[in-house]
This record gives structure tokens, C-alpha cells and sequence, in this order.
């Protein structure tokens, strides 16, 4: 057990016990805020409490020691400081009067950390203990170390591309979804609170009750403008949900991709200027750019439900077609609303929303997705600030007709091309088809077939026939053939091996992993899969694979040698 007088409580590293650290500069005689725990606290006789890290509406966060297997952490009060009082003694004392609210969020703290104790996920900072003292409750977590993702942007650029972010991203989401199946939402996701490891991976932090990240709960609400949803400031009375989180997720992976905050959800409901510049929408693939439509829609019920059905759009650009008839009343509504109003000015205000990355500027509005031009691919344009820029290149086909009758109409149709055995996700490639901007595409049904999945395998209008702007194409995808082989995915990493049965056509929830220990196997890596290579299994098997725990260092055994005869 090491000797805790040589601790620095800024950093909890032996520092020799001297008054200022020389390696993180912590003075000891500095106290910690009055409100909190001092330094040199114990908490069940094994945590010693170091400064504060963080205070929020739900409690206080300090960095400590566990002397009970000499390791720095991190340790989380639950102290609701708009209800709760401190004692001289440092327990905590509740007014009768606050009572309700201080042991409902409680019960909530102690829940959601002792869940979190019991997971597996592996992009969550773990919960090593939690326990009752002092009239409250506290949770430890393991000490990771790394920075936040703001840290991290700001450091490398203030943004990173598409194919950097996947690998980032893609634990980080099915993490979320594994805690949306445990009942766990987050609803704080953003730069702030992700952390990005010195093993290069990015971990969920800053889980909280669900009260301070509502505005009309008791606690003062913790929210991140530009990354909290509509819902979470009670603008409309809507209730926090999987979509919240949705919402988050989105535009905190907006921010990585394009650089900037999104404007919050408050300013979006009334004027949605959200953009992205030409030269980032030619970048990144489309399924992408419609994850990210989706997903950051301002009103709950336009939005990506999900986020499996977000990670599944984000991957493959599938959209749940419950979606997209959403989407085709929003836009039967507002073309109706916009028939009967009066005529406004150019760039009066116009909400314009991306529909399956049809635009160079990705332009993610407050109603419905409306098709918009496809503004020349290919020449050299300024990036986008607004939509108003775009709006009046936007023919109005409610406007059709009014104009002198003297004068004849003409209409201009294009011609159809065809989309068969091409992949749903390319079919908005102006290199390859020059008139598909002009179209709006629904996904009518998906057929198992010999064809790779997402390909298109029926559309409703035949290719060659002349139509107008506008016109809907149904299509049918398919999801690939029924019975397939299993892809071999051994020496592959977990991240890998998943990627590679998905493409394959396994479902994600038939995916099973299992821990293994193998020293004489690749560490870290898939060592054992059922079935097995090149078996042929259907879309309804489940696949196990087995991933190596062996980290590369043996286990020490020798303890287990030993007897008193030794």
C-alpha cells in the first residue's frame, strides 16, 4: 500500500509530498470549494478525496486515490446543490421542503451508477464501486486517461475527415445503443463529454441523471447548446427519448466532420440556417450527409427514432421507410400550407431540409425534406453561409403556371435512367446519373435476392420515360441473398470483424461476442467464430465470434504454484 502523505491531491502522482507539484502544479494549500469535500477526506475508509475536477446541478466530481488497489480515480458525489446543504461535519443535510426532489434524483443516481458497474460496454468509462455515506451516495470510476473531444479537435485541426471518424465513432455508437437497450439514455452527448483515450479510442463520459439534462425537472438543467436537442428545453412540451440522443450524437459528429457548433435547437425552431459548405458536402459520402439530415432534425418526430436505425443509415444509408412516409406527409403538408399562403419575398425564410444528400450544401431544416437543385458539382463555388443563397435557384412547382397567360408553358421533363443493380447509396453520383437531383426516391419494399444488399432491384417508372421534376421513383433494395457464406473474420479485430458480417448481411443483433483467453492467438483479436468459415448461414443465424483477452503479457501464475510445502 503506498505511503498517501507523497500524493499530490491535484493529480494523485507520488510526487515525493512536496507542497507544489512539479507535475501538474497543484499547490496543496489550496482548499477546495467551500460546498465540497475537502482534500485529505476518506470515504469508507479506502477513497482519499483530492480537488474538485467539476461541480454541476447533480453533484460534485473529485479526483482521488483507492487505496485499495493503489490506483488514481475519479470519484462522483450525488450533491444536488439547489436542494441540498452541507454540514459542518460534511454529511449532508435536506430541507423537508426538498426532500421529494433531493431523494428522487437519489434513487436515480444510485440506479444508473450501479448499472453501470454491472456493464461490459466497452466505450464507457467503467464504475468500479458505489456506495451510500454522508446521507448521500458516490460512484468511483476508473481514471481514464486522455482528453475531452473538444481538446482533441482543437489540437488536431478542428476537424477530422470521414474516414478518421468512423473508427472513432462506430464503438462509441454501439455502445449507446447497448446502453438504449439497458434503458440508459444519455442525454448529454457532445465534444465536452466524450473523452478520446491515450489508446486512441473514444469513450461515453459525464453520465447523469436524467433530471439535469431536462429544463423542467427540479435541477437547473446542464445542456450544450448546440448539441441538446428541442425537447430538453421544453420549448414545446415534448418528452426526452431515444431521438434525443439521436440528436446529440448527430451533431457532435457534425462538429467533428464540418468544424463548426450547430446552432441551437431553441434558434433552429424559428430560423434554420444550418449549413454545410459545398466543398465538405462533395467530400463525404451521401449516406452520411442523410445520417446527419435525419438525425438533426429539430422536431422529435421528423427525426431518426433510433440510434441503431441512425447507425444503420450512417453505414449503409438505410432508412426505416416508416421514416420516409413521415417525411412524404411533412412534405405533402407543406406544400399544401405553402399553396395557400401568401407570396414572400425572395429569401424571406423558406425551411429547406437535405432529402438523401440530393444537395452539394446540405441544408437541414425544421419541416420536411424538400429536393433541392444539385448546385453544379464539380465547379468551383463559396461555401454556403444560409439557405436563403439557394432559395432563389429553387423553382417553386406550386408557382407553376402563375404566370401571364398570355405566354405559353412549356414543362421540362427528364428522362429516366436506369437505377437497377446499382447501389441505392451511389444513384446520386452526378458523374453517373445526370438526372437523379431532379427525382425524389422512396424505398417501397426490400427483397431478399442474388444482388448485393442496397441494390436496387426494381424501379417504378421505366428507364428511358420522360417525367417531370419532382416525379417519385419507388424503388426496391435489396438485402442481398437469404443464404450467404459466413465471411471469415479471424485475426480480425472486434470493430473489424463486425463491419465485415454486417456487410455480409448478418444482422447486428445476431452478432454475439465472447470473451476468450488464448495466449498462443493473436491478442485482442477474433480467435473463434460460429459458424465457421465458409459455412452458409441465413439472415436469421447468429453469429458468435470469440475475441482474444490476451493483451500480449501472460498472466502471472505463479501465486496459484505455491503451497506451504514451497
Amino acid at each position: 500500500m503506498l505511503n498517501t502523505d507523497r500524493l499530490c491531491r491535484g493529480c494523485m502522482t507520488d510526487n515525493g509530498g512536496e507542497s507544489i507539484c512539479d507535475i501538474c502544479g497543484y499547490d496543496s494549500a489550496q482548499n477546495n470549494p467551500e460546498n465540497c469535500l475537502p482534500t485529505d477526506f476518506w470515504l469508507q475508509d479506502r477513497y482519499l478525496v483530492g480537488k474538485v475536477l467539476d461541480v454541476n446541478s447533480e453533484g460534485v466530481t473529485y479526483i482521488g486515490w483507492d487505496n485499495g488497489s493503489d490506483s488514481v480515480v475519479h470519484i462522483r458525489e450525488y450533491f444536488p446543490g439547489a436542494v441540498a446543504v452541507r454540514n459542518p461535519d460534511r454529511t449532508v443535510f435536506i430541507p423537508d421542503e426538498n426532500k421529494f426532489a433531493y431523494n428522487g434524483g437519489l434513487m436515480d443516481f444510485l440506479s444508473l451508477n450501479r448499472l453501470l458497474s454491472k456493464s461490459e460496454l466497452t466505450a464507457l468509462v467503467p464504475v468500479t464501486d458505489v456506495f451510500e455515506e454522508n446521507g448521500t451516495a458516490y460512484a468511483v470510476f476508473a481514471a481514464v486517461s486522455g482528453i475531452s473531444l473538444q481538446d482533441f479537435l482543437d489540437k488536431n485541426g478542428g476537424s477530422l475527415k470521414w474516414e478518421q471518424a468512423r473508427s472513432l465513432f462506430l464503438p462509441l455508437i454501439d455502445t449507446l445503443a447497448g446502453l438504449h437497450e439497458a434503458g440508459v439514455h444519455h442525454y448529454g452527448i457532445s465534444p465536452e463529454t466524450i473523452i478520446v483515450g491515450r489508446d486512441g479510442k473514444m469513450r461515453l463520459g459525464s453520465l447523469s441523471i436524467s433530471k439535469i439534462r431536462d429544463a423542467a425537472q427540479d435541477f437547473e438543467a446542464l445542456l450544450y447548446p448546440g448539441y441538446s436537442a428541442l425537447e430538453q428545453y421544453k420549448e414545446k412540451g415534448l418528452n426526452l427519448s431515444e431521438a434525443t440522443d439521436v440528436y446529440g450524437l448527430s451533431s457532435t459528429l457534425f462538429r467533428v466532420l464540418i468544424g463548426t457548433v450547430p446552432p441551437d435547437a431553441v434558434s433552429r425552431l424559428e430560423k434554420d440556417n444550418l449549413s454545410i459548405p459545398s466543398h465538405f458536402a462533395q467530400e463525404l459520402p451521401r449516406q452520411v450527409l442523410v445520417a446527419l439530415a435525419n438525425g438533426m432534425q429539430v422536431l422529435p418526430e421528423n427525426r431518426t427514432a433510433s440510434i441503431e436505425a441512425f447507425r444503420n443509415e450512417l453505414v449503409y444509408g438505410e432508412t426505416a421507410e416508416a421514416e420516409r412516409v413521415a417525411v412524404q406527409k411533412n412534405n405533402a403538408s407543406l406544400a399544401e400550407a405553402h399553396k395557400n399562403a401568401p407570396k414572400k419575398k425572395k429569401g424571406s425564410g423558406a425551411l429547406i431540409a437535405l432529402i438523401a444528400g440530393l444537395c452539394t450544401v446540405l441544408v437541414i431544416g425544421v419541416g420536411a425534406f424538400l429536393g433541392i437543385k444539385l448546385l453544379g458539382i464539380g465547379e468551383e463555388k463559396e461555401p454556403v453561409e444560409s439557405v436563403s443563397s439557394i432559395t432563389s435557384s429553387i423553382p417553386d412547382k406550386n408557382e407553376v403556371g402563375e404566370i401571364d397567360s398570355d405566354v405559353a408553358q412549356t414543362v421540362t421533363k427528364y428522362e429516366v435512367e436506369n437505377y437497377m443493380g446499382k447501389l441505392y447509396s451511389g444513384i446520386f453520383d452526378s458523374e453517373k446519373f445526370e438526372n437523379s437531383e431532379f427525382f425524389k426516391f422512396t424505398i417501397v419494399d426490400y427483397e431478399f435476392s442474388a444482388k448485393e444488399k442496397g441494390t436496387i432491384i426494381k424501379q417504378s417508372i421505366n428507364p428511358g420515360q420522360q417525367v417531370e421534376r419532382d416525379t417519385e421513383i419507388q424503388l426496391t433494395i435489396s438485402l442481398g441473398p437469404k443464404e450467404f457464406k459466413a465471411p471469415d473474420v479471424i485475426g480480425m479485430t472486434l470493430e473489424e470483424a463486425k463491419i465485415a458480417l454486417l456487410k455480409q448481411g448478418v444482422l447486428y443483433n445476431n452478432i454475439k461476442v465472447e470473451d476468450m483467453y488464448d495466449e498462443d492467438k493473436t491478442p485482442n483479436a477474433v480467435i473463434e467464430q460460429e459458424p465457421k468459415y465458409p459455412n452458409t448461414i441465413t439472415i436469421d443465424d447468429v453469429v458468435i465470434i470469440r475475441v482474444n483477452t490476451y493483451t500480449g503479457e501472460k498472466e502471472d501464475t505463479s501465486s496459484e504454484n505455491y503451497t506451504e510445502d514451497n
